[in-house]
């Protein structure tokens, strides 16, 4: 019986392998080229943040940063320095110097862990230049994009803080509850809390009616009870006679009572 002979394959590695030998080793070399440089670039980029965290950790001044910033622009400790530089020219009254440093960050650095606190630095200068407004947009701001970033309940706590100052209390007194409910764990909420009472009293207060006003015991309108001169008991109004001559009368007659002509008692004949 016969053996089936074998389906005869037109693959022969060593007729592929004298087409295409050149284009595997290339290919090969290739990859191993970007597999060494990729390595390399790893390596040099620990080493640069190696050296980058150093020199941050040595750097006490605004020169100092900045050199850092020149040497390693793209390091996470570049970004740092910024926040120092703005933070220390705030700290001088420099308000202006100081925005440029946090917005300059903001920019180059989209990425940051610490990118919220740029946007709390701003809002600070604008409360210390006295621009509410602009420092409740970055409030926000920080609340909507980093709603879960340690700064979050911070700036809510401070946009309540300033809708107070604005007096408008229920606005602010929801912003505290807010902190309480969403943050419960949070510094900030054991001050909202205590904020939020303060408000709920006062909003209590308003509520209530004004107590009206009662009349005092000695206060009486005029043309009444004995306080008033011209009808009291022991005065003797104008045109009234005193005390009638031989009638025995011991009272006053006011005026329009029967005169000492008309006195009705009876009087003897002669």
């Amino acid at each position: 019986m016969t053996e089936p002979s074998r389906p005869i394959s037109s693959f022969d590695p060593e007729v592929f392998w004298a087409l295409h030998k050149q284009k595997i080793v290339l290919s090969a070399a290739l990859g191993i080229l970007i597999l060494v440089c990729g390595s390399a670039y790893v390596g040099l980029q620990y080493v640069q943040s190696q050296q980058a965290e150093k020199a941050y950790s040595a750097a006490e001044s605004i020169e100092a940063w900045r050199t850092l910033i020149r040497q390693f622009p793209d390091s996470v400790a570049a970004g740092n320095s910024y926040l120092r530089i703005a933070a220390k020219l705030a700290q001088d009254g420099k308000y202006p110097e100081s925005d440029t440093n946090y917005e300059t960050f903001i920019r180059q650095f989209p990425k940051h862990p610490l990118l919220a606190n740029g946007y709390m630095g701003l809002a600070i200068n604008a409360e210390q230049e006295r621009n509410p407004d602009k420092a409740l947009e970055y409030y926000r701001k920080i609340v909507t994009l980093f709603g879960t970033s340690f700064q979050a309940p911070m700036a809510l706590y401070h946009e309540a803080r300033i809708a107070a100052q604005k007096g408008q209390l229920k606005e602010a007194q929801a912003l505290y509850e807010s902190i309480i409910q969403r943050f419960p764990e949070s510094t900030a909420a054991g001050i909202a809390s205590r904020e939020a009472g303060i408000l709920a009293d006062k909003l209590s207060a308003q509520q209530k009616p004004a107590p009206v006003a009662k009349l005092g015991a000695s206060a009486t309108p005029s043309g009444s009870g004995s306080g008033t001169p011209a009808t009291g008991a022991s005065a003797t109004p104008t045109g009234s006679g005193s005390a009638i001559p031989g009638t025995g009368a011991s009272s006053a007659t006011p005026s329009g009572s029967a005169s000492p002509t008309e006195n009705t008692s009876s009087k003897p004949e002669p």
